[in-house]
This record gives C-alpha cells, sequence and structure tokens, in this order.
C-alpha cells in the first residue's frame, strides 16, 4: 500500500454489541449468501482442551519462515535462501517471508537461459524450491487436537445450519485443518477437485457450479499441501506426497498467465463471482490484509458491488491494524472491528461503554468494570464460540 490515511478514533464512538448483532443476524439469515475468509491468523485460534490458551498449532507466516530457514540443513541450499531473502528486502517489505522468496525464486527460474543469476543456477533454484515446499508441508501438515477446538466449532455450525445458498469458504492456507474438521462432522464439500484414489482438479465442475447447495465451498486461494502435479502439468490430490513430488504451494503469478487449467486462478475466480451476488456477507479472520494481490480482489469486489458487505475481524488493536483501517476509511462496506476500536461506515471510532449484565459467554466481547468493551471476535477461537451461541447449546459433538 503507498498511501496511508490518519487512523484517528478520538471523535467517533462505536457500539460493540450492535456490531456484533448485525454481524450475527447476518449469519443467521437463510437467503443471504455468506462467505468466510480465513487466514493465517486461524489455526492459532487453537486453544487447549481448558479453552485457556492457544497451542500456537501451526505458525504464522513469520513463524513458517523461520521454520524454513531452520530446516534448510545443505549449506548451498542454506546460502541461496538468505541471497534471495536479502534480496526480496525493499522499504514497503523489510523482513520479507516465505511467500516473498518463493515468489522471487519462481520469477528468476521463469526466466529463459540456462546461465547463473547472482551466483544461483536455474537448477540450484528448482531443487531450493522443492526442499522449501517440502519443509512447509512437514510444519503445517498437523492434524487436529483430540479434543473440542475452534475447527471443530465451526463445522458444528455449518452442520446445523439450513440455508438456500451454500456457504463459501476461501483460504490463503495451506494447510489441511479445515478438511479434517469438515469430514469429522461429515459435512459434504467441494475443492474443485473430483475423484477417490487420487482426485482430479476438474475446472468445468467449478465454472459449471452444480455441486448440490447443500454442500460447503472450500477455496484454497494459495495451493495446499495435497495439491500435487505431474510432469504433464495435470493437478492432482494426494497425501502425503510421495518424495521430490512437486506440490502447488503458493502460486506464482506468471503460472496464472500461462494455464488456465492452473487452481490457483481458477479459485480466485470463486473469490471475485462471489461479489456479483446482491447483499452477500463476507467474514474475514485471521487476515492482516498483507496479502495485496488478494486485497486487490477484495476491494475491487466491495468496490463494484455496494450491497456486498464484508466484516473484517482484526487481532490486535485498532492502532496495530492499520492497513485495514486505512482501506475501510475508503470503502463504506466494509467494517473493520478490532480489539479496542473500529472503522464502521469509513469512520475511526472506539467503542462504548456497556452494561456489564448485557455480557455472557460467546457474545463475542468482554469488558472490564467502568470500561469500554473489548472484542474477541479477531480470535478465530472467540468467534467460533460466538457462533457456536447461535445453537443455544455448549458443544456439538
Amino acid at each position: 500500500m503507498t498511501s496511508s490515511a490518519k487512523v484517528d478514533s478520538s471523535k467517533a464512538v462505536h457500539d460493540l454489541p450492535h456490531q456484533a448483532r448485525l454481524l450475527r443476524e447476518a449469519l443467521q439469515s437463510e437467503k443471504r449468501r455468506v462467505g468466510f475468509f480465513l487466514g493465517a491468523g486461524c489455526p492459532l485460534g487453537i486453544y487447549d482442551s481448558n479453552d485457556e490458551k492457544s497451542l500456537k498449532h501451526i505458525p504464522d507466516v513469520a513463524g513458517l519462515t523461520a521454520a524454513v530457514a531452520a530446516g534448510l540443513s545443505d549449506a548451498r541450499q542454506k546460502e541461496c535462501w538468505q541471497k534471495l531473502l536479502e534480496s526480496c528486502k525493499s522499504t514497503s517489505t523489510p523482513q520479507p517471508n516465505v511467500e516473498h522468496v518463493l515468489t522471487q525464486l519462481r520469477t528468476i527460474c521463469a526466466l529463459k537461459g540456462g546461465g547463473k543469476i547472482d551466483g544461483m543456477s536455474i537448477d540450484e533454484l528448482l531443487t531450493l524450491d522443492l526442499k522449501v515446499c517440502e519443509l512447509i508441508a512437514s510444519t503445517v501438515g498437523k492434524h487436529l487436537p483430540d479434543h473440542h477446538c475452534s475447527y471443530h466449532r465451526f463445522a458444528a455450525w455449518l452442520r446445523h445450519i439450513e440455508r438456500t445458498e451454500p456457504i463459501e469458504i476461501y483460504t490463503p492456507n495451506y494447510d489441511l485443518l479445515l478438511e479434517q474438521a469438515l469430514e469429522n462432522y461429515q459435512i459434504p464439500y467441494f475443492d474443485g477437485f473430483v475423484g477417490s484414489r487420487e482426485p482430479f482438479f476438474d475446472l468445468l465442475s467449478l465454472e459449471v457450479d452444480a455441486i448440490p447447495k447443500r454442500w460447503a465451498r472450500l477455496w484454497k486461494l494459495h495451493g495446499s499441501i495435497n495439491w500435487v502435479k505431474r510432469k504433464d502439468e495435470t493437478v492432482y490430490r494426494k497425501y502425503p506426497p510421495a518424495s521430490g513430488e512437486k506440490l502447488l504451494i503458493y502460486p506464482s503469478h506468471l503460472k496464472y498467465e500461462q494455464s488456465r487449467r492452473m487452481p490457483y486462478l481458477a479459485m480466485l475466480d470463486r473469490f471475485k463471482a462471489f461479489f456479483r451476488e446482491s447483499h452477500s456477507a463476507l467474514v474475514l479472520c485471521g487476515y492482516s490484509f498483507a496479502d495485496e494481490h488478494l486485497n486487490e480482489v477484495l476491494l475491487d469486489g466491495l468496490r463494484s458491488n455496494r450491497s456486498v458487505h464484508c466484516y473484517a475481524l482484526m487481532f490486535g488493536k485498532l492502532a496495530d491494524c492499520r492497513t485495514a483501517a486505512n482501506h475501510a476509511m475508503r470503502n463504506p462496506n466494509l467494517t473493520v472491528l478490532c480489539s479496542d476500536g473500529g472503522i464502521v461506515g469509513t469512520k475511526a471510532g472506539a467503542y462504548r461503554p456497556v452494561d456489564p449484565v448485557l455480557i455472557a459467554e460467546g457474545c463475542g466481547y468482554t469488558q472490564l468494570a467502568g470500561s469500554a468493551p473489548e472484542s474477541q471476535l479477531g480470535d478465530f477461537h472467540y468467534f467460533c464460540r460466538f457462533l457456536e451461541t447461535q445453537f443455544g447449546v455448549e458443544r456439538h459433538e
């Protein structure tokens, strides 16, 4: 983002309980199309069995970058990784992550010629690409814990709702936590692949969209640790992949232009299509607005259809969520709810104190005596507790 607006929450005040009710009403509407955008912060919302603290089950992008760097045992691969990391640094990207490195690496490999670039050969970079994807898969390829956690609550909510339109779930995460939760609760879903032994990517099924409406849609915008590309460029789903198989993790934008059949582009098309529906509601959780490519799709969609409303549930204070706040101050149909304040109708403001008696478990916020409420909705753990209260019961197992 090249420009920045000042976030001044000293003038306006917002009613957090009212915003929580609006969000609940949007999710409860049977006919309204609802989508979820679940970012890298959601796995951090997996708490222990006492619901007291995050297990840090899967790291965020910064943690994943550190894990990949630590996992490189070959000296030459470490050297190439460090060169790529340094080349990604800029004023706007002072601390590049693994996704920046993969983008840089694949851009170099896409250049024609067999010579070396900054002392690195194409073969060395291709080998590093395979190793980085292997390390990503080993880091994020974890199962859900045995106890009832946020992902189970999310799946339980999906199982109990009744809708005339299917639920759309978009995620840039590579892990298989959503798939495990949906399957544990026997929720049918479609992710662009069909088949049994080695499900293959079927573009026609996405374009025709003849899947039963009771099936959820799961669109993995940055690939998955169970997407594998064969030598003939076809893509299928397999987990765990065989040693040396090319995983489709984090897209190279050059490939978008090369092949219409690459899953990345088809998944982005599904995200764009969501904004064509009138009066749809999109809920973002665990997303920091750090991906400019995804931001562009999101913001273009909101600008092109003002009847679509997006609720961005942020983890942290308003002053620390400047990118999200700047976008919300320019787009009236983007509501940002941070822990201590938000942007509603393009106006930044703190939350108005409310009667503590009104606060109950799962309402999405807390309040200490004599202070303003604090939103919990940006934490995926508490957001799923918020969803759970729609049924008036504590657990769904």
